[in-house]
C-alpha cells in the first residue's frame, strides 16, 4: 500500500488545526480563569492586611489614651510636681518623694511596657498647657530600665503634637497623621489630650506618640494575625507606601525607607495609584523578568498597602498544562491523520481494484471476479458487478447459442440444397435408365452414380437425423413412466453387443416410475449410454447403470471408466450446443438431454475426473404406477 505525503499533509492540517485551536482556547480560558481567581485572592489578602493594620493601629491609639488617662494623668496630679526631679522615677539610684512614689512607679512601668517590652511606640513626649515639651521617652539599650527619659536638650522638630490637638475638648478624642522621620522612616504620629482633676476637668497638656509603620507589620501579634503569616519573598511581597513616596514597609527589609522610584522602578505605575489613594490592581515586571500582579488599597491615615504575587510562578502549572494540551492535540492530530491516510489508501486500493475490474469487464473479460473483504464498504458494489458479469456472461452464452442455431439452420439449408441436388441427380438417372437400360456401359455408369448418391444421402441423413429428430416437434406432458424397461431395452440394443469388450453392470430395481416423456427420456438414456461407450473406445472398460428412489425422487446414473472431462470443459462447454470432444460429433446430444430432463421437471448432474471416468445422474419426480381403466 502506497503512502502519499501530500494526502497525509492535508489530513494533518484538517485534524491538527481544530484540535490546536480548541486547546489554545482552553489554554486562554484557563489563564483568564486563573487570573480572575488570582486577583480575587490578592484582593482578599490585601483587604485582610489592611483590616489587621487598622485594628492594630486602633489598639495603639487606645493604649496611648490609656496612658494619658491613667499613669500619666495620675502622675501629673501629684502636688508640686514641678519640685520633683522627673528623672528620678526612671533612675533606680534615686528615690522620688514618698507621696508620689506609687504614681511615679506606675507611670514608669507603663512607659517601659509600651516602649521597650511590647515595642508598640517609637517615642512618647508630653507637652504642658503652655505648649512646652516637658519630657521625651525613647527606647534604650539599658537592660535594666529599657527606656531613656529626658526633660531637656530636646532636638528641634523631633516630635511635635498636631496643632489641632490643642483645641480638642473631648478627652477620648485622638488625632493621628503620617510623618516622615529621617531616623525611623514613616511613622504614625498620634496626639491626645491629658486631663487632671475630678471628672478630668482640667487639661494639663498633650501626650504625643510616634508609632513605626513597620512595627505594625513585624510585631508578633501582626504576624500571627490572618494574612500576616510570613511568606516566601520569592513569590509574594507586601509593600506599604507613605505620602512622601518612600517605602514605609517591605517584606524585604533592604527596601524600607527607600524611594519607590529607585528601589522598585517597575512598580512606579502602581505606586502612583497608591499615592493617589486609589484602590486597584496591575501587572509589573520584576528585575528578574517575572510577571507580578499586585493589588492595593488605601490605609488611614495617608498610607497605602499593596500585596504582590509572582504571577509567572503561580501560573506555571497552568501554562505547563496548557502547552501539554496543545502538544497532545498535535500528537492526536498526527495519529488521526495517519489513521485516516491509511484508511483512505485502503479504500483507494479497493476503489482501484473495482475500477480495474469494471474496466476489464467492460473490455469483455467477463470471467473477472471482484473479491473484496466482507468488511469493505465497496463489497456491495463488487458483488453487484460480479452479478452483472454473470448475467452478461449468461446472456452472451444464450446469444452464442442462438447464433449457433442460426448457423445450424444455414448449414441445414446448405445440406438441403445438396440433398436436392442429389435427388435431382437420382431422378435424372432413373428417367434415363428406361431408355438406356440395355446399354451395358450406361448401366455400369448408372450403378456408380447410384452408389455415390446413396453414400451422399446416407451421410446427409447421418449428419441431420439426430439434431432434426431432437429439435423438431413439441415436448409432451410428462406422465408416469417405468424407467426400468427403457433402460433394459437400451442396454440390449447398444451395450450388450459390446459385452465382449466392456463389462456391463446393471443395478436396477423391479420397477421405477417417474414423471417423464417416455419417448424422449428413452432417447436421453440411449444418448448417455452411447456417450459412455464412446468414452471407453479403444480400451476395456466398465459400464455401470444404477437406478433407485429416495426422498420422493426417482433417479438413474450412467457411469463409465473412460478418459473423463476437465473441470474447465464441464463448467463452460459441457451442456452448450455444438460443444463436443468427439472428432465426428455435432455437440447437440447432452444439450438435448438437459432440455428434455428440464422439460420433465428434473435435473441432470455430472461428476467426472480426468483419467478415471464420468458419472451422469438424472433425477426426476417420482410417480406411482398408472391406474388401469375398469373394464365395462
Amino acid at each position: 500500500m502506497s503512502f502519499r505525503p501530500r494526502l497525509f499533509l492535508t489530513f494533518s492540517f484538517l485534524c491538527i488545526t481544530p484540535l490546536v485551536i480548541l486547546s489554545a482556547i482552553n489554554f486562554r480560558n484557563g489563564l483568564q480563569n486563573t487570573q480572575v481567581l488570582f486577583r480575587k485572592q490578592l484582593d482578599d489578602e490585601v483587604a485582610d492586611k489592611a483590616r489587621v493594620f487598622e485594628t492594630l493601629l486602633r489598639e495603639r491609639e487606645r493604649e496611648l489614651q490609656d496612658l494619658a488617662s491613667g499613669p500619666i494623668r495620675w502622675y501629673l496630679q501629684v502636688e508640686k510636681i514641678t519640685e520633683v526631679d522627673l528623672s528620678g522615677f526612671f533612675d533606680p539610684a534615686q528615690t522620688p518623694p514618698s507621696r508620689a512614689n506609687a504614681v511615679v512607679g506606675e507611670a514608669k512601668l507603663a512607659l517601659r511596657e509600651a516602649l521597650w517590652e511590647r515595642k508598640h511606640f517609637a517615642r512618647i513626649a508630653y507637652f504642658d498647657p503652655d505648649k512646652r515639651q516637658a519630657f521625651l521617652v525613647e527606647p534604650s539599650a539599658d537592660e535594666f530600665t529599657g527606656i531613656r527619659f529626658r526633660t531637656k536638650d530636646f532636638l528641634p522638630e523631633q516630635i511635635q503634637p498636631d496643632d489641632r490637638a490643642w483645641s480638642i475638648a473631648n478627652a477620648d478624642f485622638i488625632l493621628c497623621s503620617i510623618v516622615s522621620q529621617p531616623s525611623i522612616g514613616e511613622v504614625v504620629r498620634c496626639s491626645t489630650p491629658v486631663y487632671t482633676g475630678p471628672e478630668m476637668a482640667h487639661r494639663r497638656g498633650i501626650l504625643v506618640a510616634d508609632i513605626g509603620v513597620d512595627s505594625l507589620f513585624t510585631e508578633r501579634k501582626a504576624r500571627d494575625a490572618p494574612g500576616f503569616v510570613d511568606q516566601d519573598q520569592a513569590s509574594r511581597v507586601t509593600v506599604v507606601l507613605g505620602p512622601s513616596g518612600k517605602i514605609a514597609y517591605h517584606t524585604n527589609a533592604a527596601y524600607r525607607q527607600q524611594p519607590v522610584s529607585s528601589a522598585m522602578p517597575s512598580f512606579a505605575r502602581a505606586a502612583t495609584s497608591m499615592r493617589a489613594g486609589l484602590t486597584g490592581s496591575d501587572f509589573y515586571i520584576s528585575a528578574a523578568g517575572d510577571e507580578w500582579l499586585e493589588s492595593h488599597v488605601p490605609l488611614n491615615p495617608g498610607l497605602s498597602i499593596a500585596v504582590a504575587r509572582n504571577y509567572t510562578a503561580s501560573t506555571q502549572s497552568t501554562r505547563r498544562t496548557g502547552w501539554q494540551g496543545i502538544a497532545l492535540s498535535v500528537v492526536f492530530g498526527l495519529a488521526a491523520a495517519i489513521l485516516l491516510t491509511l484508511l483512505y489508501e485502503r479504500k483507494q486500493q479497493s476503489l482501484i481494484r473495482v475500477t480495474r475490474g469494471l474496466a476489464a469487464m467492460a473490455g469483455g473479460e467477463l470471467d473477472q471476479r471482484l473479491l473484496l473483504p466482507s468488511s469493505d464498504d465497496l463489497r456491495p458494489i463488487a458483488d453487484s458487478a460480479n452479478m452483472i458479469s454473470d448475467q452478461l456472461r449468461e446472456q452472451l452464452a444464450h446469444e452464442a447459442e442462438a447464433h449457433q442455431f442460426q448457423s445450424f439452420i444455414k448449414l441445414s439449408a446448405l445440406l438441403t440444397h445438396d440433398l436436392k441436388n442429389a435427388i435431382e441427380a437420382l431422378s435424372l438417372t432413373v428417367s434415363n435408365m428406361e431408355r438406356h437400360f440395355d446399354n451395358a456401359e450406361f448401366r455400369a455408369d448408372a450403378m456408380k452414380s447410384l452408389t455415390g448418391a446413396t453414400d451422399k444421402l446416407r451421410a446427409l441423413v447421418a449428419r441431420l437425423s439426430n439434431p432434426v429428430n431432437t429439435l423438431s416437434g413439441e415436448f409432451k406432458m410428462p406422465r408416469p413412466t417405468d424407467l426400468v424397461p427403457m433402460i433394459k431395452r437400451v442396454l440390449k440394443h447398444t451395450a450388450e453387443p459390446l459385452s465382449g469388450i466392456h463389462e456391463i453392470d446393471a443395478r436396477l430395481p423391479t420397477t421405477l416410475f417417474a414423471l417423464a416423456d417416455a419417448e424422449r427420456i428413452e432417447k436421453v438414456i440411449e444418448n448417455l449410454v452411447l456417450n459412455a461407450i464412446e468414452a471407453m473406445e479403444g480400451r476395456n472398460g466398465r459400464l455401470t447403470i444404477a437406478a433407485g428412489e429416495g426422498e420422493g425422487k426417482a433417479f438413474f446414473t450412467v457411469t463409465d471408466t473412460g478418459s473423463g472431462m476437465s473441470p474447465d470443459f464441464m463448467q463452460h462447454q459441457l451442456f452448450r450446443p455444438f460443444a463436443t470432444t468427439k472428432a465426428r460429433g455435432v455437440g447437440l446430444g447432452l444439450y438435448t438431454c438437459r432440455e428434455v430432463v428440464r422439460a420433465s421437471g428434473g435435473t441432470i448432474e455430472v461428476n467426472s475426473v480426468e483419467g478415471s471416468g464420468t458419472t451422469f445422474r438424472v433425477v426426476l419426480a417420482s410417480a406411482g404406477p398408472p391406474r388401469m381403466k375398469a373394464e365395462g
